[in-house]
């Protein structure tokens, strides 16, 4: 009997290590089931987080092909630049270099002999012109009928006097010069 008990102590605890093994079985079960359950869950999310990231990344070339652009133009506008500056870096120069001419080329026709004569002669003629003209209003004067006769001009004054009747008789007033 102790056999037979001993076979049923040995069945009895084989059913319960069956019974649970089923259990823990089960259980691992459900838990995977979760663990799919949660694994397609997240394959979900991955894939919409997928999506996103790969409008993200088409946006982030867009805007990388943008700032590319603006900078290429930013490049054409220095070097736009640049070109302006060596320009006027050049106007500069040849201006420079004309003055330099110009001057040097007024210095020697000062320095000249010639121009000095001409500048005399030119002196001469303008004092020989002024001294016809002189004695022009002062003829003039003399001719004139005694009413409206002047003194005559004469010494360092004439210059003046003749020029103020000038102008008094050239705005139609009655301005005496002797006043």
């Amino acid at each position: 009997m102790v056999i037979s008990w001993s076979a049923a102590i040995a069945a009895g605890a084989f059913v319960i290590l069956a019974i649970g093994i089923l259990i823990a079985l089960r259980s691992a079960l459900g838990r995977l089931a979760q663990m799919q359950a949660s694994a397609a869950g997240m394959q979900q999310d991955l894939q919409k987080v997928t999506t996103e990231l790969g409008g993200l990344v088409h946006e982030a070339e867009e805007t990388i092909r943008a700032a590319h652009r603006q900078l290429q133009s930013a490049s054409r506008l220095f070097e736009a630049a640049g070109q302006i500056g060596g320009a006027i870096a050049h106007t500069t120069s040849a201006v420079e270099h004309v003055t330099s001419v110009l001057s040097e080329a007024a210095e020697l026709h000062a320095k000249r002999p010639a121009t000095k004569r001409q500048t005399g002669e030119v002196l001469e003629w303008a004092e020989l012109g002024m001294a016809a003209w002189q004695l022009w209003q002062t003829s003039r004067k003399a001719a004139a009928p005694a009413g409206d006769a002047h003194e005559p001009v004469s010494g360092s004054d004439s210059e003046s006097r003749s020029r103020d009747e000038g102008h008094a008789k050239n705005e139609g007033s009655n301005y005496n010069v002797n006043t």
